[in-house]
């Protein structure tokens, strides 16, 4: 499997994960065989974070846990140490996705940033339909920086075959982070339109998003998904997203086979 079917899998995990799941999914899922989702997803996106175009992908949905191990909502592959109901405590590896200077017109002279591993981990509270969640991220090796995101989420049944969720998240971000992704080095500058940038800690972003799932048959779902994040901080003060914009959507359409 190449590195950049792996990035794949891992957006796919991150569509599917946004859809509703039941409470304490992570935690509940102990049986020795293997359940989740397959399926494919359509997802509208920025080029990149900050940016004010917006790209089209067709992607695989990938949402599957085997026993404690799992590869799910943005988590990459982790292990969830805990059995009661609804907790979930879990150390996780994930990829970080690469920015190629191709992906828009707006990267013009700012050169590639490699993708890599982060280790970090959840911790997850979900007593019912509602829950909260702190997730930790640290890049390893050729990947810098640590992100933290703290986030609330409610879901509930509509009808017999829709479910409906919406959430809430702000996510923080170190030094190391915002440097690599917005700011602007004096060599970038002097290759791009860009005034050099170098920016510290702070909030990075805060977002609100909201899903649907309709059963269409008892083994074949729809899924539709979307999310407003407003960059903040450091990030928003970029040179990078004033050229762009603060304001970034997200949203998907999912058809996915439940086993």
């Amino acid at each position: 499997m190449t590195q950049k079917t792996i990035l794949r899998l891992a957006l796919a995990a991150l569509l599917a994960g946004l859809l509703p799941q039941p409470a304490g999914l992570l935690a509940q899922e102990s049986g020795d065989g293997l359940s989740g989702s397959l399926g494919v997803a359509v997802a509208a996106k920025p080029e990149f974070e900050g940016s004010d175009r917006y790209t089209a992908k067709v992607l695989p949905v990938v949402n599957l846990s085997y026993g404690p191990v799992f590869l799910s909502t943005g988590l990459g592959l982790g292990l969830n140490l805990v059995s009661a109901p609804g907790w979930t405590v879990a150390p996780a590896l994930r990829y970080r996705w690469a920015r190629k200077e191709k992906d828009s017109d707006l990267l013009s002279g700012l050169g590639d940033l490699e993708d890599g591993l982060e280790a970090g981990g959840v911790v997850r509270w979900q007593p019912g339909p509602a829950g909260l969640s702190l997730k930790v991220f640290q890049g390893l090796g050729r990947v810098d920086g640590l992100t933290a995101e703290l986030g609330a989420d409610y879901g509930t049944a509509l009808t017999e075959d829709l479910k409906g969720s919406v959430g809430l998240s702000a996510v923080f971000a170190d030094r190391k982070y915002n440097q690599r992704y917005f700011g602007i080095t004096p060599g970038q500058a002097d290759k791009s339109e860009y005034r050099a940038y170098d920016p510290g800690a702070g909030l990075k972003h805060a977002a609100v998003s909201g899903s649907l799932s309709y059963a269409l048959t008892e083994d074949l779902g729809l899924g539709l998904m979307a999310e407003y994040k407003r960059l903040a901080g450091p990030a928003a003060d970029s040179p990078l997203v004033e050229r762009g914009s603060a304001d970034q959507f997200l949203s998907a359409l999912s058809l996915s086979f439940n086993f």
